[in-house]
């Protein structure tokens, strides 16, 4: 049986009890107690006991007697089962041998496992509804991310001295015209639909054609993705609904808003009715008269929409930038360079006998399949060399799980965590390690962010942009070796915990924009020969390459790193071809 964990806070006060939850563990309770009311749900909830870091929500435990029990709760702590230390809560453990953390893939989950067709329509079409990942998706990120933190700064205390832009943003996506897959049958359907609800008569029927402007559709919002409820909305009511309990003298202000609460009160009461039997309202302290409503850009949230790009925060090459920058470097006077005596591309792996058939049933060409084993190869004698029995090894990103699946046939004696945030790469990953019978390896389906454990070396190959910089913080975290062939260096953006320049010695002499313009740069290091390949470009874009990288390097050493730059062997098999092994040594 499948099992669902959320992280629970047990308080005891004047003889009095309460029982508190995080934000995303309530959302995966809500859910978990929404399909309850239309169907048996086979799966046990476990509760783990924690100190809830942030915002907690108090739970109505009357209507849980069932799931709280004392064979039921654990303490995080003393838990046997290591995903519960290694990853944020909610979990959902599938088939016992895949966790899953993330509130959007936790929901998602507990609804795909339902045998019931009609739930398994909260998915959306062809169950894409918040599939993507919150760090490639505006619109999960919404969902998962910004209104689950407001909702948690309200449960810590927060008073409003403004209506939450997240409020706004959703009152606007509400008015955007609607993006569905199958939109035109849709509209189709709509227009061709006598009052009476028959299909009107053949010669009589509207004709809309797909090269109609999407604008032009008399289609609005009735739900959050369009005219169909699904799992977004599921995971938007409670947190909106949370959110104007603090400011409720201000949904008149939000019409669209107001009309979508209606909408779903009257498709599906439970949604409310769950709510107020989980939900333990603390009082709440609404700040007198009205609330500033904040000026938000008309950015859709949608995923495939133009307008959610800003052009004007992106950084485009431009050479005179990138000479300038370049030029306040020569000051460090650094060598910025991968030429290196260490080199890992020995080829002593057999892959017909890792993968007999792998060749014939590849989609990729010869040539191309020989270069990717190369550069596997390279990783593999990369981690090899730091690797120590019994270690925890962690392949961030593993995408299909090529890497780690190498590692835990070359390492028998060391446990290999998968980790990736796509369900279906994470699943043939399995089937891989099922059919060569190992049985040293650990799935984890999740962000980087998620994963809080201790391990022993990271590795990453071609993790894109600035997932590389999350993978080293995550390794400085613990103090853990790491291996990592970094790629799109034009992909790189600041995020609120990770800040360009890395190291302390860049930050000296560049500012952030100075630093985006060389990485972007970077992206412009194209194998020599090639179509369109500029020899003058392609060196600046190595050259590029090489500062980036010794930042990075940089930074590790600061931290107490012992760090090797060098280059992928042979270097063809790949134009992002730098690898960077991390050896920690001592704490600062």
């Amino acid at each position: 049986m499948d099992q669902l964990y959320v992280e629970i806070e047990i308080s005891t006060r004047n003889a009095e009890t309460t029982i508190y939850t995080s934000v995303p563990s309530f959302l995966a309770l809500y859910t978990y107690r929404f399909l309850s009311e239309k169907k048996n749900v086979p799966l046990r909830v476990n509760f783990v006991s924690t100190n809830i870091e942030g915002g907690k929500i108090a739970l109505r435990s009357a209507h849980l007697k069932k799931e709280l029990t004392d064979q039921h709760i654990t303490c995080r702590e003393a838990a046997s089962l290591t995903a519960i230390r290694d990853l944020k809560l909610p979990i959902y453990e599938k088939n016992g041998n895949t966790y899953i953390a993330g509130a959007c893939a936790v929901c998602r989950e507990l609804i795909a496992r339902q045998s019931h067709e009609e739930l398994k329509q909260l998915l959306g079409f062809k169950g894409s509804c918040l599939l993507a990942p919150s760090e490639a998706s505006i619109w999960t990120r919404f969902c998962e991310v910004d209104v689950v933190d407001v909702v948690s700064s309200l449960h810590n205390g927060l008073i409003l001295d403004a209506v939450p832009p997240e409020v706004v943003r959703f009152e606007q996506h509400m008015n955007e015209p609607v993006r569905m897959h199958n939109i035109y049958k849709q509209a189709r359907e709509q227009a061709n639909q006598a009052e009476n609800g028959d299909k009107v008569k053949r010669k009589d029927r509207v004709e809309i054609k797909c090269s109609t402007p999407k604008e032009q559709l008399l289609i609005e919002h009735r739900f959050a993705e369009g005219i169909s409820f699904t799992i977004a909305d599921l995971i938007l009511y409670p947190m909106l609904r949370i959110i104007f309990q603090h400011c409720a003298q201000m949904l008149p202000q939000f019409p669209l808003t107001s009309t979508w609460f209606s909408e779903i009160d009257a498709f599906d009461g439970s949604c409310a009715r769950v709510l107020k039997e989980l939900y333990e309202r603390p009082e709440v302290k609404t700040p007198p008269g009205e609330l500033g409503i904040p000026d938000c850009d008309a950015t859709s949230l949608y995923k495939a929409d133009p307008k959610r790009y800003k052009p004007r925060n992106r950084i485009y090459t431009s050479q005179a930038e990138v000479e300038s920058a370049l030029g306040k470097l020569e000051s460090l006077q650094l060598e910025f360079n991968s030429d290196s005596e260490h080199s890992y591309g020995e080829q002593l792996i057999d892959w017909e006998q890792i993968e007999p058939t792998h060749a014939k049933s590849s989609a990729l060409p010869k040539e191309r399949l020989e270069r990717k084993r190369q550069q596997l190869e390279n990783m593999a004698n990369a981690v090899v060399s730091l690797a120590q029995p019994g270690d925890r090894i962690v392949d961030f990103c593993s995408g299909t799980g090529h890497l780690a699946i190498l590692l835990a046939l070359k390492l028998p004696q060391c446990t290999v965590i998968v980790m990736e945030n796509k369900a279906f790469s994470v699943l043939h990953s399995q089937k891989r390690a099922l059919e060569l019978g190992l049985t040293n390896c650990v799935f984890y389906q999740c962000n980087i962010d998620y994963f809080v454990g201790q391990f022993d070396i990271g590795a990453s190959l071609h993790a894109c942009g600035t997932a590389t910089d999350i993978v080293l913080q995550q390794c400085r975290r613990v103090g853990a070796h790491f291996a990592c062939c970094p790629c799109c260096y034009g992909s790189l953006q600041p995020m609120p915990h990770i800040s360009y320049p890395l190291s302390k010695t860049f930050q000296g002499v560049l500012s952030t924009r100075d630093y985006l313009y060389v990485a972007h740069s970077a992206d412009q290091a194209h194998e020599m020969g090639t179509t369109n390949c500029k020899p003058e470009t392609t060196l600046q874009g190595l050259r590029c390459m090489a500062v980036v990288d010794t930042d990075r390097q940089l930074q590790a050493q600061e931290a107490g790193y012992q760090v090797i730059l060098t280059r992928l062997k042979p270097e063809q098999c790949t134009p992002k071809n730098h690898l960077l092994v991390g050896r920690f040594v001592k704490q600062n």
